[in-house]
């Protein structure tokens, strides 16, 4: 076996042209190229094998010997395969099929990713979405390592080879049960908050960027319990446990507990979470490029103002 290709494809198509045409200029011609370019290719060809694989006319025309002819099947076959891996790793970079794999960092996705893909799915039969849920830094590393097609991460420190967009900025809110006394009110204030019982949403960067509000306030409230998913977070806070400074909020009132709960707008307005999708920096897949356009689409109208909470 060779160690190297040492016919191009353009030999082997010109060769096979002369075959299948029985005449040099007539595969010159089918091929937009000089007859010299056939001939040459022809020479090239049975120099390799060290074999006649076409006899020749004086009126250039060619006739394939029981060896070119087999040998012109077998580019034939050879070409088609060659295509055929063409065709479908075009279609990886444009066709709506296959997998979609997205990995989010966002409290409260399965308020919007859901209503974003179904679209997406319905109109293309053969593509299949899947979701896992991460922090930011295990949602970056997916992206990069290719485990993950784009995510939809809550800002922080963005690894290199990474493109990014911001979809929204959401601004804290306080979280109380239905009836508390700060459900009556327009707004609060994180001051209100000096020594009150406080569940904490303890996920990386939600749980620092929480506190570090509360520092820059100068306030310490009572941190009671602490909970890893927003629902326990807003269960907890339904159940009477304590109150909650999150940022986004699904788009019901009621907990996993089936108590009623309110976001109350603070004010002072604090400073928010961005809300980001990432993908890897260069030319995405078509399936990519039309995710990312619905999500653009999807946070640039109304329902995601749902999401947010302002005075």
């Amino acid at each position: 076996m060779h160690g190297d290709l040492r016919l191009s494809l353009r030999l082997m198509r010109a060769y096979l042209a002369a075959v299948d045409h029985g005449s040099i200029a007539a595969a010159a011609a089918a091929l937009n190229v000089a007859s010299s370019a056939v001939a040459t290719a022809i020479d090239k060809v049975e120099a390799e094998f060290a074999t006649t694989l076409v006899t020749r006319t004086r009126a250039r025309g060619v006739t394939p010997t029981t060896a070119g002819r087999l040998l012109a099947d077998r580019i034939r076959a050879l070409l088609e395969d060659y295509q055929a891996v063409m065709s479908e790793g075009h279609a990886l970079g444009s066709a709506l099929t296959g997998e979609l794999r997205i990995g989010y960092y966002a409290p409260v996705a399965p308020a919007f990713l859901p209503g974003i893909v179904q679209p997406l799915l319905a109109a293309h039969p053969g593509l299949t979405a899947h979701f896992r849920d991460c922090d930011n830094d295990s949602a970056q590393a997916g992206l990069l390592d290719g485990t993950l097609d784009v995510i939809v991460f809550a800002g922080g420190e963005v690894r290199v080879g990474i493109a990014t967009e911001v979809l929204i900025e959401v601004p804290p809110y306080l979280l109380a049960p239905a009836g508390h006394a700060f459900t009556l009110r327009d707004h609060a204030s994180l001051k209100d908050l000096e020594g009150a019982d406080l569940v904490l949403l303890d996920l990386p960067l939600a749980g620092a960027y929480t506190r570090r509000l509360f520092e820059a306030a100068n306030v310490t409230p009572r941190i009671v319990a602490t909970a890893s998913t927003t629902e326990m977070v807003r269960s907890l806070v339904g159940a009477g446990v304590g109150l909650a400074v999150l940022n986004m909020r699904p788009r019901t009132t009621v907990s996993y507990g089936g108590d009623e709960l309110t976001a109350v707008p603070l004010s002072p307005a604090a400073p928010g979470l961005m809300l980001m999708a990432g993908y890897v920096d260069g030319r995405p897949r078509r399936v990519v490029t039309a995710f990312l356009d619905a999500l653009r689409d999807w946070f640039s109208g109304p329902n995601a103002d749902a999401l947010t909470v302002r005075e």
